[in-house]
């Protein structure tokens, strides 16, 4: 599972929208909920939105700011933002894995053209016509003896 480090919050949807009637301590439920919510990966149950909401619980149901589907809690505007999430996710990773083909391909063909260039110009070191680097004959006897 992706990290999820935040999600979207737009101040003027808060202002404006149906949490804006709600009692500042519903709103403040609403907020936490939402936090706990997005934790969690968007998969929490209903039983775990009751120990959370306390007396809030219906509040929040009643005016559609959380729903609950078999059991499950659902916030369609976090849902929403996890979906987007998860598809970039996958883009990234395939992207990624793609990419990781095409560089290990690239190098593997690059190591072999370099093997053969290697081979093909390889030379081989001729001491025998180099004065600076030559044996004389002298020396050469002095070292078998």
């Amino acid at each position: 599972m992706i990290e999820l480090p935040y999600f979207k919050f737009h101040p003027n949807q808060w202002l404006t929208g149906t949490i804006a009637f709600q009692s500042k301590a519903v709103q403040g439920t609403y907020i936490i909920v939402c936090c706990y919510y997005w934790s969690k990966g968007c998969k929490v149950s209903d039983n775990e939105l009751k120990s959370i909401t306390g007396v809030h619980y219906k509040n929040l149901l009643n005016a559609n700011l959380i729903k609950v589907c078999k059991g499950k809690i659902k916030i369609d505007w976090l849902d929403k933002q996890l979906k987007e999430r998860v598809e970039a996710h996958n883009k990234r990773v395939a992207a990624g894995r793609l990419g990781g083909s095409k560089t290990q391909a690239k190098l593997k063909q690059n190591s072999s053209k370099a093997e053969a260039l290697r081979k093909d110009k390889k030379r081989k070191d001729n001491y025998e016509n180099d004065n600076v680097l030559s044996v004389s004959d002298d020396i050469k006897k002095l070292l078998k003896k």
